[in-house]
């Protein structure tokens, strides 16, 4: 097993096969050690070798590892630089398809202590989106001074990049259900901070968002409080398991309203957000956003997480400003209003907002399990940044929308400057699914696809159009009246336009989720599965009739997390970026994660017109592709050099090993000196990158030791080069979708009460009696840990209790029945 380990790190350290064999085959007892060994000794090494590898596959430590505050040093650079090339590759290099070369690697590799699985476990694996540089990190960094290569752009100066997603506290069980879309949120952020000298320095630092979830969460929890989207999701769980696992939620919710207990309001469990899906600015303020709850503000740069946005008003409102009262409800209350619980159902909120770049208002539905399931709002802007208004413009919390027969899975709508588009897919939400024998969160592939059009303001006068395909889109590139420019309200448009990632199946879901797929998830027969760039025009020029003029897929190349140049959203923008893959795509599938490895630009114009004019034709149908070459065509073609200058589609090749996450379009600021317009592709993509030939074990896939991961700057424009990587202190998990905040927008962030900054400091740890939290320590407890208590017997917590009978009997009751069920 030994020889075979070191041919292996032969071949990963660049040596030669011819050199490696015949290294090897200087010491021929390697192989034949063993030949002549007795059978009994035979056997014992092989289930020595047997118990080795089965605990590569199940850790028995029962130690865990809290979110402690470290500063981990930046890495010394290293003579030999095992980076990619900054720049595109010579005609030498593109001919090494192994990517650069790296340094030695140990012929022992260390193993990273990791949190715990139970012994008791059935599973021979883990979850793919817990494992690798999916496993949460446990630490929080402070801000901290980065290493880099390359040239940071001018434009970069002062802002700030942050990407949100998941990563659990309550960690410890990993052969509980899990979802890449659960998990407590943490921020990732490198900010381009302005030196004396006039140069930029990137710092990095991550902070947990401190939702009410994650700070009720007790440091003995071993599960998340809410079920998991794939309890939910399972057509396997039982109604009876699943009602526990509701009525476990909302025991643990009301344990923290138990009277005696001592708590602030602020430490009362009020909402179920874990706000880990994006960030987004509006109005003076940096926030995260989740569909099971209202955003959370967040501070810059520091990422202190600085309370719930729910809509209240700010200023008191002026005799000029129109507020719509059709909703029944006081609009200075925000989106929710009524009991407690329909209140918090009623402030469910979209992650994914649209600002309009124009009047600078802020879009957003809500949908929930009361009829009529989905509303939306229209927040403006400040006072003071309402110059581009409408005459007719009018704020709107939580207005109505009428048509759908029950909640649905929604995560992403489209909108123009005076339209929006809502979309329904057929995946539904709804609690009663259960009665039907149902999962909770079900897809039905018999219903078809409907798109909601309606006037920004007038959400009544909504008109649904069907697509006969079932099929999801999680996310809309960019939405656009007939024009393409931005439309006047007066005169109504003839057509609405977007562009959105259409998937033809449901099987990301329960992929993402680690569940086997049912039938009726997959896509249609003899159909593969497909994730595209789509394009739907709507029409609206006749009153009578709703009809889908045209949709169709831009291209064979799978695509998501699409971004553009934000000063083109809500108008015709030429050129969208995604993120692909060379094999598969992203419904991923059982025991594997999606993993992004190219990067993808598409002149959308192009393929659009294109499009149009081969459906008119008769040549191009509903659901076929205007460019049908794969992934591996076009970077075929890229790489022979015969590839055209203006193709509609570049992809930028990742090396191999290293894989990305979402981007964020930066453009160029246009120079005044400068006489040239200013193009749209001109500017930069950044994300984070993770090499996971070094950053993982080769056998394990688990993290090693000093793991960390990089941002890159990549050129925009020609989709070729790395203009820049900035060394992070440590690893970054793949999350979800981030964005850039300017230095304008950090330096005009609305200022806050501090009282209203949470911390730690507000843990439900920190104020239980028996929790060993509560002895002042700086370091912050990890959940999932064997329960310990300041009590070091049954006679101190009885003298506690002479002393305090309520506090301590309130807290008693309520970490016993914690480990029960938490």
């Amino acid at each position: 097993m030994d020889s075979v380990v070191d041919v292996v790190m032969s071949l990963r350290c660049g040596q030669s096969a011819e050199e490696t064999a015949r290294s090897i085959l200087q010491r021929p007892s390697v192989f034949v050690d063993g030949l002549d060994k007795a059978p009994a000794e035979m056997a014992e090494a092989s289930h020595s070798r047997r118990q080795r590898a089965a605990s590569l596959r199940r850790l028995s430590s029962n130690q865990h590892y809290a979110p402690t505050i470290s500063i981990p040093s930046p890495p010394t650079p290293a003579e030999d630089c095992a980076y990619p090339p900054l720049s595109s590759a010579t005609s030498s290099e593109k001919k090494c398809e192994a990517g650069p070369s790296r340094p030695s690697a140990p012929a022992v590799v260390p193993r990273r202590p990791v949190l715990s699985r139970r012994r008791t476990s059935k599973k021979e694996y883990v979850h793919p989106y817990l494992s690798g540089n999916f496993a949460p990190v446990t630490t929080e960094c402070p801000l901290t001074d980065c290493l880099f290569e390359g040239t940071i752009p001018d434009e970069f100066a002062g802002s700030q990049y942050v990407r949100n997603g998941g990563n659990p506290l309550a960690n410890s069980d990993l052969d509980r259900d899990a979802h890449w879309f659960d998990a407590d949120g943490m921020l990732a952020g490198v900010l381009f901070r302005r030196t004396p000298q006039g140069t930029i320095q990137p710092c990095f630092l991550n902070r947990f968002i401190l939702t009410d979830l994650l700070l009720s969460t007790p440091e003995h929890s071993r599960l998340p409080y809410l079920p998991s989207i794939a309890t939910l999701v399972n057509p396997h769980t039982s109604i009876f398991w699943l009602l526990c696992e509701i009525v476990r939620t909302f025991v643990l919710a009301m344990l923290t309203w138990l009277p005696g207990l001592g708590l602030d309001a602020h430490q009362k469990l009020k909402r179920i957000s874990v706000a880990n899906t994006s960030v987004f600015w509006h109005d003076g303020k940096a926030m995260a956003g989740c569909e099971s709850g209202p955003p959370m503000r967040i501070m810059l740069p520091g990422l202190e997480t600085a309370g719930w946005y729910t809509g209240e008003e700010e200023e008191d409102k002026g005799v000029d400003e129109k507020v719509d009262k059709s909703s029944g409800r006081d609009q200075s209350k925000g989106f929710g209003g009524g009991p407690p619980i329909v209140s918090m159902l009623r402030e469910f909120t979209t992650a994914h907002p649209k600002i309009d770049p124009r009047t600078q208002e802020l879009l957003l539905y809500h949908m929930c399990f009361e009829s009529p399931y989905l509303r939306i709002s229209v927040i403006p802007p400040s006072r003071s940044k309402r110059s581009h208004l409408p005459t007719h413009a009018k704020t709107i919390k939580g207005k109505p929308v009428r048509g759908l027969k029950q909640p649905k899975m929604m995560h992403d709508f489209g909108a123009t400057s005076t339209q929006t588009v809502i979309i329904d897919v057929p995946l539904s939400l709804d609690m009663l699914n259960l009665v039907r024998g149902k999962p909770i969160l079900h897809y039905d592939p018999s219903q078809p696809t409907r798109f909601g059009v309606l006037p920004r303001y007038e959400p009544e006068q909504v008109r649904w159009f069907e697509s006969a395909e079932a099929c999801c889109v999680y996310h809309t590139a960019n939405s656009w009246d007939d024009d393409g420019k931005f439309a006047s309200s007066e005169t109504p448009t003839r057509g609405v336009n977007m562009l959105g990632c259409r998937l033809n199946s449901a099987t990301l879901v329960y992929s993402a989720g680690n569940l086997l797929p049912p039938s009726h998830v997959l896509p249609p027969p003899n159909c593969p599965e497909k994730c595209q760039l789509y394009y739907w025009r709507f029409d609206l020029e006749n009153a009578d009739t709703n009809t889908i003029s045209h949709e169709f897929a831009l291209s064979d190349v799978p695509f998501e997390f699409p971004t553009i140049n934000e000063d083109y959203s809500m108008q015709q923008a030429r050129y969208v970026y995604g993120t692909s893959m060379r094999d598969g795509t992203f419904d991923a599938g059982l025991g594997k994660a999606a993993k992004i490895d190219a990067l993808v630009k598409v002149d959308a114009e192009t393929l659009i017109r294109k499009g149009k004019a081969m459906w008119s034709q008769g040549k191009l149908k509903a659901g076929e592709s205007v460019d049908t070459r794969t992934v591996e065509e076009v970077l075929s073609a890229q790489r022979d050099g015969s590839a055209a200058e203006d193709d509609a589609i570049k992809i930028f090749e990742m090396p191999r090993g290293w894989y990305a996450q979402e981007t964020t379009f930066v453009p160029r600021q246009r120079r005044r000196e400068s006489s040239e317009p200013q193009q749209e592709d001109d500017g930069w993509l950044v994300c984070y990158v993770f090499d996971e030939a070094t950053g993982l074990h080769p056998s394990t896939g688990e993290v090693l030791p000093g793991a960390s991961s990089e941002l890159w700057i990549v050129d925009a424009k020609h989709m070729t080069q790395v203009v820049c990587r900035v060394k992070l202190p440590q690893r970054v998990p793949y999350g979800l979708h981030g964005t850039l905040f300017t230095e304008e927008q950090i330096a005009s962030q609305k200022p806050i009460d501090p009282s209203q900054v949470r911390s730690w400091a507000s843990s439900i740890n920190l104020a239980d009696p028996f929790s060993s939290s509560a002895l002042g320590s700086s370091v912050y407890s990890a959940s999932g840990k064997a329960a310990t208590s300041k009590f070091k017997d049954g006679k101190e917590t009885y003298a506690a209790f002479v002393r305090d009978p309520i506090r301590i009997g309130a807290w008693w009751i309520k970490r016993n029945i914690e480990l029960l069920i938490a």
